[in-house]
This record gives C-alpha cells, structure tokens and sequence, in this order.
C-alpha cells in the first residue's frame, strides 16, 4: 500500500484520504458529489456512487437529443417534399419509378460509404464530422428552394441532389450514434438509446413528414423546402456545441482499421444476427411504404397532400409512444423482442396493405410503429452499443447503418416494380408477408440474438 499522500490525479476532485496507524492510506473518497461526463469505458470501471439511469441529467446528452430533435424533422420534411417535387413533373405512369429512382440515388451512395464512414468516425471528433454533413445537407436543400421557388420542370437535378445527401448521410449517421456512449455513463445508455431514437425516428417519421405536408398542402413546397434548410442548419449549430473525445490515432491505414472491424463483427454471432436482421425492415417494411405512401394517399384514399405527411406522422407517433413504452417497462429478453417485432410489426403492416379506409390506414400504421419500428431499432442500437468496445464504436454502428441503408434500395426497386405492375396495395401486403415469415425463422433458430438479455 502506498505510504499515506494526497493523491495527485490530475483533473480529480479533491478526496479526503484515511490512513491507519502504520501510515498507510486504507480509505479515499471524494469531498464533492459531481459526476463528470466519462467515456463507457472508463465510467464502467471507475465511477464509485449509483449514476441515475435518466440520461437527461448529462447536460452534453441534452444537447446532443435537441440536435437529433431538428436533424431528424429536417430529414423528415424532405421525405415529404421530394416525392412531391417528382409527382408534379412526371406523367401517372411514371410516379412510382421516378420516386424510387430518386429514394435508390439517396440510399445507394449511402451504401456504398457506410463502412468507410465508421472508420471515419472512429479517427475524427464526431462533431466537426456532423457540423461539416449537415452542413452540406442545409445547402442542398437551398437548390430545392430555388428548384421550387423558380418552378423548375425537370426531375434530373434532384437525382443529383439526392446522391449528394446519401453521400453525406454515410458520414452523419455513425459519428450520431456513436457519439453517444462518449456522452453517457454505461448505466444510462438503454434509455439515452431508447430517447435518443425517439428524438431522431420519431421527428423523421412523425414531426418532420407531418410538417413537410402540411407546409406544402397550404404554403407551396418552396416554403416547405425552406423549413428544411433551417432544421438542418440548426442541427449542425448544436451538434457543434457538443464537447467529445479526441480519436485516438490507430497509426494504422483506413483500409486496416476497416478489415479490423469486419473481423470483429464476425467473431461474435450475436452481433452478425442483430446486423443480418437489420436488412429486413428496409426491403420489406420501410422501403415498400416510403415508395407506395404517395400512391396510397392519391389513389386508394383520394385524399389531399397533407396525408401524405400525416400517414408517416402516424407512423413516427406509434415510434414515440412505443419508445416511451420501453423506457418505463424495462425488458430483460430484449433479444427475443427483436425478432419477434418483425412478426408483430410486419402483421400489421399486413392490414394496413389491406386497409382502403384511411383512418383505419392510419391506426393501422400507428399500431404498426409501436410493435415494429420502435422494437426494433430502440434494442437493436441499444444491445449493439451495450456488446461492443468502445473503440469499434463507429465501425459496428456503421455495419449497422449498413444493413439499412444497403438494404433499403432493394426495397425501393422491388416495391416501385410490384406498385407499377400490381399497385400499391398488393406491394404492401406481398412484402409484408415476407417480413413476417422471416420474423418466424429468427424467433425459432436465432439463439445468438434471442439469448440476449
């Protein structure tokens, strides 16, 4: 034992040290009762008083939730205002090829740069990387404005445009989640996953689609786009106000740190099941009613714009009361939940395909949030985030943004060729179907991933 002395950590709070009569320091605890934001790591191994699991206690957490509040209506807005832009300038027959067409150029260079963004994450500070993306994606939106203010009537801009924000979003998407475990204590990750998702799922599906409608429905969509620039500009101001780590350097190449976390993923079973699962909702749940919402509102319900917005928005409310749900009640079988909301969700997902009535489309699709959606990706980050080291962080989240991402293309090509051929209806309930059966199998022979807590 170290003779007795006034320890010399730097940056500790000041301890009052006991000694016995030889001398010897046999007790040292802090005169102050403040707890400094720490790294998972570090907070698992040294934080000595119970830390309260309510995550709003971090002020950095707080900052970082509002930002995913505005990025996430952004986003939401433009899930909206895009397919709208597309329906006015294209004839009937063409709708639902266009729009897949401009949802595949968004998602596909997403894809293609989701891993290289993980790695990127893990050697750059995450807030100069989500300053610089949202950035980018406030001044595409600019061209939107001027695209819709000027009555543009070509389509082939937005093609571009759209490539332009996946490329960013392979970026954002990892440094967003992964930041968040620089921010909190382990203890405090389940509910900061579970609000954390809400915040950005919910004002993406909900707050920002129900927006962009209702905008666009009464104002025109050059005052919608206009929304858009100002969320997204905003979430590059907050999420610059937000203090991180600084990577620290692997002194090795992009491509040896990107092999290095490929390897790590496929050593542990659990996370390669939580990743393949993670394919599903984009092909056949998510990727099917992005594609058909617009037609389902024009042509199924012959309703106005504005629900168009507030079908997503019913969507996004199912998320956030689902999210809020899981925050209270705390699961211990969150692994078996995981799969079985591919069975929950994807049924119905089902009847909302059968639905012709759109109020009960809309409880249909909220219902659908609850036992689908907000399931799924509340657990599957938080048991990602709970299972992996800390400094494979970026790589495993951007493995998960990948199995989205890569996924959801296939999903907008395999429903806007089923919507041109049979309709919307038929897509939906086809895919579903799919989902669901899939859902099964994981329930019945995924151990790695039912097992988990």
């Amino acid at each position: 034992m170290a003779p007795c002395a006034s320890p010399a950590w730097p940056s500790a709070p000041t301890r009052v040290v006991s000694c016995n009569q030889a001398g010897n320091q046999v007790h040292s605890a802090p005169m102050t009762e403040e707890v400094l934001p720490q790294p998972v790591a570090a907070a698992a191994a040294t934080e000595p008083a119970v830390v309260s699991r309510n995550p709003f206690s971090v002020a950095g957490y707080r900052v970082w939730w509002a930002a995913s509040v505005v990025a996430g209506t952004g986003v939401g807005i433009q899930a909206v205002t895009v397919p709208l832009f597309i329906r006015d300038r294209v004839s009937e027959d063409q709708r639902a090829a266009a729009i897949a067409a401009a949802l595949i150029c968004q998602t596909l260079p997403g894809a293609a740069l989701a891993l290289f963004g993980g790695v990127i994450a893990d050697r750059v500070e995450r807030r100069r990387i989500l300053v610089r993306t949202y950035a980018v994606a406030a001044a595409v939106s600019l061209v939107y404005v001027a695209l819709a203010g000027f009555e543009a009537g070509v389509i082939w801009p937005v093609f571009i445009l759209a490539a332009v924000v996946g490329s960013a979003g392979a970026f954002t998407n990892p440094a967003r989640q992964s930041m968040m475990p620089q921010i909190l204590h382990v203890s405090q990750i389940q509910n900061g996953a579970i609000w954390g998702t809400m915040a950005f799922m919910a004002t993406l599906q909900f707050g920002g689609p129900s927006i962009g409608g209702l905008l666009a429905d009464g104002w025109g969509l050059t005052v919608a786009f206009a929304a858009e620039v100002a969320m997204l500009a905003l979430a590059a101001v907050f999420f610059g106000r937000i203090a991180t780590d600084m990577p620290v350097p692997t002194g090795r190449s992009v491509r040896h740190d990107l092999a290095e976390g490929i390897r790590y993923v496929r050593k542990d079973s659990s996370l390669l099941g939580i990743l393949a699962l993670g394919t599903v909702p984009g092909v056949f749940l998510m990727g099917p009613f992005a594609v058909t919402v617009v037609l389902m509102v024009e042509d199924v319900y012959e309703a106005s714009d504005k629900y168009v917005g507030l079908l997503w928005g019913a969507l996004g409310a199912g998320i956030v009361f689902g999210s809020i749900l899981m925050s209270i009640f705390r699961s211990r079988r969150r692994g078996r939940l995981l799969s079985g909301s591919l069975v929950f969700g994807g049924s119905f997902w089902l009847l909302y395909g059968l639905s012709s009535w759109l109020p009960l489309s809309m409880a249909l699709a909220f219902v659908a949030g609850i036992l689908g959606p907000a399931i799924f990706i509340n657990f599957a980050v938080a048991l990602l985030q709970e299972n992996t080291d800390r400094q494979m962080m970026g790589r495993v989240m951007s493995m998960y943004g990948l199995s989205f991402s890569a996924s959801i293309p296939i999903g907008y090509a395999q429903a806007g060729i089923q919507a041109s051929l049979w309709g919307p209806q038929v897509t939906i309930v086809s895919s579903a179907a799919v989902a669901v059966s899939i859902g099964l199998l994981a329930i019945l022979f995924l151990r790695p991933v039912n097992r988990l807590p």
